[in-house]
């Protein structure tokens, strides 16, 4: 008889998995997650659950996970911490990824109850292969990254340089002409100075 006070079996490692050993696994495999990922440079550990269940010609793979990033805000280039989190259901077809096969992986894999179609069978891998459930929220985590940084609507903008007109507020001259300006714009402010002049006028030299 168990003991009241056993302890409850130790969960999988995160590492990766053979194929064939999810496929003896009936009710498959659950990796609690409470990990830094490798790629993925977060504040906090990556938190969460990831699942895969063999389903003969599929892997039927969800997860779950959450943390915190550091950015840096693309328009004043400060950085700010962002959380990040992902929610991810697929269907890795196992096997070659041939497009004629993917009726037949329907057939036999898909349980009736999950919300997954022919556009899930987007991967695959060798059957004889591994399954890396750290790579594949990594990708799920990654995916959710903003394609522009802002830091929120407190952002004080683009830095500048010396003591032109304050980011926001308009200004008669480009930042380069103001003494002080941003110096990225010295040769431009000359182009449009030249240009008012005339067309007879020298062009500055480089």
């Amino acid at each position: 008889m168990d003991s009241p006070h056993a302890t409850p079996p130790a969960p999988p490692r995160l590492r990766p998995v053979p194929i064939r050993e999810l496929q003896a696994l009936k009710g498959g495999l659950e990796w609690p997650l409470e990990h830094h990922l490798n790629g993925l440079d977060s504040l906090t550990p990556v938190r969460g659950v990831v699942r895969a269940v063999h389903r003969g010609d599929a892997l039927e793979v969800e997860g779950e996970a959450a943390t915190i990033v550091t950015l840096c805000c693309d328009r004043c280039l400060g950085h700010y911490n962002h959380s990040l989190e992902a929610k991810a259901q697929e269907l890795i077809w196992l096997g070659s990824a041939d497009p004629q096969s993917l009726d037949v992986a329907l057939t036999r894999a898909l349980d009736p109850r999950l919300d997954l179609d022919a556009d899930s069978l987007s991967e695959s891998l060798d059957p004889r292969g591994d399954f890396d459930p750290a790579h594949w929220i990594f990708e799920q985590l990654s995916l959710q990254l903003p394609l522009v940084n802002r830091c929120g609507a407190d952002c004080p903008g683009p830095a500048h340089w010396g003591s032109g007109p304050p980011v926001g507020e308009p200004a008669g001259e480009l930042p380069g002409e103001a003494a002080g300006g941003d110096p990225r714009w010295a040769a431009l402010a000359a182009l449009r100075q030249n240009a008012a002049k005339g067309p007879n006028h020298p062009r500055p030299q480089p």
